[in-house]
């Protein structure tokens, strides 16, 4: 089972979006989106997030979270995430 000091991302977004306003919220989601995303290709992939996701304080994540972190919004089972994902993963 999972451990009750798990800090979900999602349980923050009411907040967020209530501090900095439906469109700073999807503006800054977008800013994250370019921070991971492989330059090359325009999509985050599994090297592109682990390669990145220092720049988020994130540089410990194993390869596990990584892929579950692709899966989830992943909406076309190609391996990558684009920026139209970001509804998916927040819905």
């Amino acid at each position: 089972m999972g451990s009750k000091n798990v800090v979900v991302l999602e349980d923050f977004f009411p907040a967020m979006v209530e501090k900095l306003g439906a469109e700073g919220f999807m503006k800054e989601l977008s800013n994250g989106f370019g921070l991971l995303v492989d330059g090359d290709k325009g999509v985050i992939t599994f090297d592109s997030l682990k390669r990145n996701s220092a720049l988020l304080g994130l540089k410990e994540m194993s390869d596990q979270e990584a892929v579950c972190m692709l899966r989830e919004g992943d909406l076309d089972g190609d391996g990558a995430l684009v920026p139209s994902c970001l509804g998916s993963v927040l819905s």
